[in-house]
């Protein structure tokens, strides 16, 4: 018989604000909006992604173990005209 309840707490989630843009070598660049100093250029956006992810994962890992807030960006830094926004919403 499945569960009914959950008893334990849902994991945390948070949710992540990246912009994409192309540098002048062709390559995709990725710079997370809301936390600091996450950034990672690559040849394809879901390549960037792929690595902007973990990277934010373990961020955020660290303060939630610590019993701390994530060092958010409050506001998120602002988006370039040359960019694109993604959002990613992220469960430890």
């Amino acid at each position: 018989m499945l569960p009914t309840t959950d008893s334990e707490a849902p994991p945390p989630a948070f949710g992540i604000v990246v912009y994409l843009s192309k540098t002048a070598e062709g390559q995709v660049r990725g710079r997370v909006a809301n936390l600091p100093d996450l950034v990672h250029e690559g040849a394809s956006e879901p390549g960037v992604l792929g690595k902007i992810v973990p990277m934010c994962k373990a961020v955020l890992q660290k303060a939630v173990q610590a019993g701390e807030q994530p060092p958010w960006i409050d506001p998120p830094l602002e988006k370039q005209p040359d960019e694109q926004r993604r959002f990613l919403p992220m469960h430890l």
